[in-house]
């Protein structure tokens, strides 16, 4: 195969330690920041990190729900950390990559889980909200790989989790910005791992069905017309909890998806079969 080193491996290599399983999956005091983590998807997966041993570091623009998810973190024994960042400001992303190295010395995981969401008929899409919603979801993501990216390059180890959508592969109505912006992330997950897969940093993606979270029910307030068309083709007559995601969201950070890189793993109650 085409750049692939043949040597012959040794016998050591091909042994499989006895402990190999029991740390395989083992978060036990690695770093982890969590953009958007003070609700919904953010939240869940920032909290069942810190039931896993791991140092959390929630990112929110949403001082208080990013108070509140380290409230339940700390009420739970574990350990978490907060700080105000808007995803969409460069200097701000650069500033908090610095301030988590400084004040934990590393990072080991990215989730980006900051994002929103705003339906309108296409051809009366406002032009404001189409802006808000690729700058966040998109370009947001963007900047957190880049700047903790580079952090992760450094140390030579890391893994960047984006959340994706089903909205990736599929579209829907009255979510044109939405489907625009999580096509883009799929995009940013493959570029980066392709460009990073040599230097020790994974970046991969979580494809989530609709999930019952503070968002869906913000959004179904205004319409339901996108809710309607996605669960019309539900294989089951039901949205997801956010807490589905954290066996994904543990599974990507640890040892055991070393060679998982550029995969969008999706967790959408096989919709995307039907």
């Amino acid at each position: 195969m085409s750049g692939a080193d043949s040597r012959p491996l040794d016998d050591d290599a091909l042994r499989i330690p006895a402990d190999y399983v029991a740390t395989m999956f083992d978060l036990r005091d690695r770093v982890a920041v969590v953009t958007g983590g003070g609700s919904g998807l953010g939240a869940a997966i920032a909290i069942g990190y810190a039931q896993a041993g791991v140092r959390v570091v929630i990112a929110d623009v949403n001082d208080a729900g990013a108070a509140a998810t380290k409230a339940t973190i700390d009420a739970q024994g574990g350990s978490a950390t907060t700080i105000h960042l808007d995803v969409t400001d460069r200097a701000a992303v650069d500033a908090a990559a610095d301030a988590v190295v400084l004040s934990h010395g590393r990072v080991d995981i990215l989730v980006n889980s900051a994002g929103s969401a705003f339906r309108s008929p296409a051809e009366d899409f406002p032009e404001e909200k189409f802006d808000f919603i690729v700058g966040l979801n998109l370009k947001g993501t963007y900047l957190c790989c880049q700047a903790f990216g580079r952090k992760m390059l450094a140390q030579g180890k890391g893994s960047i989790i984006n959340l994706g959508s089903i909205g990736a592969f599929i579209g829907y109505p009255w979510a044109s910005a939405y489907l625009a912006s999580k096509g883009g992330v799929l995009g940013v997950t493959r570029g980066l791992a392709l460009e990073w897969r040599d230097r020790g940093v994974r970046v991969n993606a979580i494809g989530p069905t609709l999930i019952e979270t503070p968002l869906t029910q913000m959004a179904a307030r205004s319409t339901s017309i996108t809710a309607d068309f996605i669960k019309a083709r539900m294989l089951r007559p039901r949205l997801g909890l956010p807490r589905e995601l954290i066996g994904a969201a543990i599974f990507l950070a640890s040892d055991g998806a070393e060679l998982v890189t550029g995969h969008t793993l999706m967790c959408d109650d096989g919709y995307l079969t039907a």
